[in-house]
């Protein structure tokens, strides 16, 4: 076996020589042309990884160096001086790591937010969270094969055919795209080679998973065109289901049903000018990756003792009604469904429908020996729906949800120099165009009115309305069946800025960064919302409605009466008709009582039944709100971001640097309860020191640093008082009557300090392994006005001090720890294994930092063992996914979100010509 094993380690050997030989030829023909500076560099570093992967042989292997194109430069990981991590297509692949959720398992102080597809954020270092918002620009930037996104849901979608992946933390833009505040996410494709290749992969594994990924490319015409296709086909059932109240399963939540498509071509005319021209498409796909909610037991009192809902606008309250008790479906049904039996109770829910398709056209021009010209032009599309469901199997919601339809244009010059040995340099211009359609919409059902109504309201209506029952119920129906609000909202931005980032290398081992860039910021945000349709109760529209903050209304041609109130109930006056009521407003009213009551006249009502009309009148203008014709918010604003950062190398092996970030995210232009707002710019200066390190004969790279965020005017979600809710609840009695609802604002100041370590070791024979882990205090520094959690909504101050707490989604400890076995057997095979362990410490999951939004710290670890030959020609492996079945979660005020992605294993077949 040992001979077996040294002839097996010496083929190998031979194919890391003829490996590195390659590797000589692409260092040759990059200097024979040096535009396209970005892909030499990953095919670098792909090439290097897959020769030292082949070369799992006895003898303990060094570290190769690892090259990174976040620096847009052929530099060393070990020479850039700020903290940044980068993990290979081949790492993700081994494991099947392919969206957002799998990939920032594998990078240091990277988290994902998971949500649907449009809500979904990623955030570094603690910031980033974002809420169901257009409106505002992610804080960590995502670049995928030299474009930047404007919204991060454009990447809510499967990686596939990837070369490498790299996360650089701090403030970001001085050296290509758009700016981010505290960080950026950069993901490149393999590209175009003129060596022929095919490589073709086929999974399948439990809850009926199909995944098919395939690439295949090489020259169209000898050393002047090549090509690459690459293509993903992903179909799974998900874990849990979605059943109506008779039992039957509708479909299954968090199931996978996306194709996606990439074909690229290189143009080579001479050594001076390339050309790469890539499209994709992923065409529009349904998934169920919205209301998964398991809802829990609401407690029956807040601390101080008062009830929690003495309005019986709850769950509680709402399905023990007899309108809705009396059915197959009850509360008990309702109460920990998912947690009980893996079941949600929805009869509206059919999946979010999302689609992304876009085109990349770069062109690098060598100008002369030391300078090449390179051009980005990039479009892309991203659409969005959901139908969702209010949480039970009635007719209740129907078509809510919302839809965005999102087009981007960006184009880039970038012109990089290296003039002498003293400086190098690279400066650009950045155009970024986005236009931005948000749609919303609710739809009623017949069970509405039932389900929307308060107490006092049900009582009028049915529950003690004695002879006038049979009327209460269809007044209930019809108050809301068949109404439909829809809401638009159009976003457009135009972003212009120049850049420019230079290395001064004073000595041999001391360097200097700096770089400085000015953007300026349009955008504008224009929102109307209106009544598409009346439904069955136009007769008891409101007079008028609000449609914006300064006082406007418009006519719903409803007549005027006494509002209801549980006062005016008391007293007998509420239905009365008051004011002056025209003759078609007469009209409406004696149709409601010949509708309803088979009497002429609406004078011929009694008090009791008038008191009904009441009831169902507050319940549709409750539900009706506020409308909004056409208002319209402007921002304008110029923005900067700089870096300076110094670094001594102090030997071959040691390299410390000191690092000054600044940056700043443009405000935003929203319309909040009619009136125009904006948003501030969040301004962030970061500070850090770091050194970067080969250890142990170069097996081990350590990499550390420590830092301090400070960042003003942070923007996340946060609430406002709603005026309409508000004025709404005191005239329905209701206690603690003051509503809010959660806009796009600002913090006044946050601050983020802590310590990250990056190591990966290779000096065991066989055997590798990497390690990213992170310690973030993240806290709320000044923010006085933060709004109050469920549990704390008894409180008489409308907001709390949260003025030196943590931030939500931002957990001290954070961990990722992964490993792979690789060894030659049985003559031409190689046996391989490997794990990802991603640790994420205690963390709160609510912006309102509610108690009952702890989730305690955790891991989750994906497995890999398979067999292959050495070449790659052919592979069998397991993969198991969660593989311990880490679920934690939440406990829940109302309800919490489980996590979607139980344990899940396959077998992966490839094999590669």
């Amino acid at each position: 076996m040992h001979a077996q094993e040294s002839r097996s380690a010496a083929e190998l050997q031979a194919d890391l020589q003829k490996a590195n030989a390659e590797i000589q030829n692409l260092k040759r023909e990059l200097e024979r042309s040096r535009g396209n500076t970005a892909a030499p560099a990953a095919t670098q570093a792909a090439a290097r990884e897959e020769a030292v992967e082949s070369a799992a042989a006895p003898a303990t292997q060094t570290l190769d160096s690892v090259v990174v194109r976040s620096r847009r430069q052929l530099e060393k990981l070990h020479d850039v001086p700020v903290s940044i991590s980068v993990v290979s297509g081949s790492e993700l692949a081994r494991e099947q790591a392919s969206d957002f959720e799998a990939i920032t398992k594998r990078l240091g102080n990277i988290t994902f937010n998971q949500n649907n597809t449009r809500g979904s954020s990623l955030s570094v270092r603690g910031l980033g969270r974002r809420g169901f918002t257009e409106t505002q620009d992610p804080s960590v930037g995502l670049i995928v094969d030299g474009v930047p996104y404007g919204l991060a849901q454009l990447g809510n979608f499967d990686f596939y055919d990837v070369q490498s992946v790299e996360v650089a933390r701090g403030p970001q833009g001085t050296l290509q795209g758009k700016g981010a505040s505290a960080g950026a996410i950069t993901i490149n494709s393999k590209g175009p080679s003129f060596t022929p290749s095919a490589d073709l992969e086929l999974t399948y594994g439990q809850r009926e998973t199909v995944l098919l990924k395939g690439a295949l490319g090489g020259p169209i015409v000898d050393d002047l065109l090549a090509w690459r296709g690459s293509f993903v086909v992903n179909n799974q059932r998900g874990y849990y289901t979605v059943g109506d109240d008779t039992g039957k399963e509708l479909d299954t939540m968090y199931n996978r049903n996306r194709v996606s498509a990439r074909t690229q071509f290189l143009l080579t005319p001479s050594a001076d000018f390339n050309a790469k021209l890539s499209v994709d498409i992923q065409p529009r796909a349904a998934q169920l990756q919205n209301g998964l909610t398991n809802f829990t037991e609401v407690p029956l009192r807040y601390a101080n003792g008062t009830v929690v809902d003495p309005s019986g606008t709850g769950n509680r309250s709402r399905l023990n009604r007899s309108w809705f008790a009396n059915r197959s479906f009850n509360y008990d049904t309702f109460i920990n469904s998912v947690e009980r039996d893996g079941r949600v109770y929805q009869n509206e829910t059919q999946g979010q429908i999302a689609s992304s398709n876009g085109a990349v056209a770069e062109l690098n021009y060598n100008l002369n020996d030391t300078h090449t010209l390179t051009s980005i032009t990039g479009f892309r599309q991203y659409s969005f729906q959901a139908r969702n469901d209010e949480g039970t199997p009635f007719d209740i919601s129907k078509l809510g949800g919302g839809s965005v339809f999102y087009n981007q244009t960006t184009q880039e010059f970038r012109l990089t120099g290296k003039p002498s040995k003293l400086v190098d340099y690279q400066t650009g211009l950045f155009l970024m165009r986005t236009e931005d359609e948000i749609e919303s919409r609710s739809s009623y059902g017949a069970d509405a009115g039932a389900w929307f109504a308060n107490n006092a309201q049900y009582a009028t209506l049915v529950g003690s309305a004695g002879n006038n029952v049979g009327a209460g119920r269809s007044l209930a129906t019809d108050a809301l069946s068949g109404l439909y609000k829809w809401g638009e909202q159009y976003v457009k931005t135009f972003s212009k800025a120049i850049y420019g980032q230079a290395n001064v290398h004073l000595t041999d081992d001391l360097t200097v960064t700096a770089g400085l860039r000015i953007g300026t910021e349009a955008r504008s945000t224009t929102q109307l919302n209106n009544l598409r349709n009346l439904g069955y109760g136009a007769a008891l529209n409101p007079v008028s409605v609000r449609v914006d903050g300064n006082g406007g209304s418009t006519s719903l041609g409803g007549f005027n009466s006494v509002a209801y109130t549980t006062a005016n109930v008391a007293n007998g006056t509420a239905g009365n008709l008051a004011g002056s009521n025209s003759a078609a407003q007469l009209a409406q009213a004696n149709a409601i009582a010949q509708k309803y009551y088979g009497v002429a006249t609406y004078a011929e009502l009694s008090a009791a039944q008038k008191a009904q009309v009441a009831a169902a009148k507050a319940i549709r203008a409750s539900q009706i709100g506020t409308l909004i014709n056409q208002v319209r918010s402007d921002y304008k604003d110029q923005l900067h971001s700089a870096v300076l950062s110094p670094k001594y190398r102090i030997n071959d092996d040691i390299t410390a640097y000191a690092s000054w970030q600044y940056g700043e995210k443009s405000g935003a232009a929203l319309v909040v309860n009619g009136i125009p707002t904006t948003v501030k710019p969040e301004r962030t200066n970061a500070y850090e020191l770091g050194v970067k390190t080969f250890l142990l004969n170069k097996t081990l790279t350590l990499n550390a640093d420590v830092f301090l965020m400070d960042i003003k005017n942070y923007q996340q979600t946060v609430v406002a008082v709603d005026d309409f809710a508000t004025q709404d609840n005191i005239r329905n009695g209701i206690a603690n009557p003051t509503a809010y609802t959660s806009i796009q604002g600002n913090v006044a100041k946050v601050q983020v300090s802590g310590v990250e370590v990056d190591a990966a070791y290779n000096g065991i024979p066989f055997t590798s392994f990497r390690v990213a882990a992170s310690y973030n205090d993240a806290r709320y520094k000044d923010f006085k006005n933060a709004g109050k959690p469920s549990e704390l909504a008894y409180l008489s101050n409308p907001f709390i001090d949260r003025s030196g707490d943590r931030l939500g989604e931002a957990p001290f400890w954070t961990a990722n720890l992964s490993g792979e076995y690789r060894r030659p057997v049985l003559g031409d095979k190689v046996f391989h294994a490997s794990f990802t362990t991603a640790y994420i410490g205690r963390t709160n999951t609510d912006e309102l930092i509610s108690s009952y939004a702890w989730v305690p710290d955790h891991a989750t670890t994906d497995l890999a063992v398979g067999l292959g030959h050495h070449k790659g020609s052919y592979d069998v492996t397991f993969v198991a996914k969660n593989a311990f079945n880490d679920t934690a979660h939440e406990k829940g005020w109302a309800s919490y979100t489980p996590y979607p992605y139980p344990r899940w294993y396959g077998i992966v077949f490839s094999g590669r010509l």
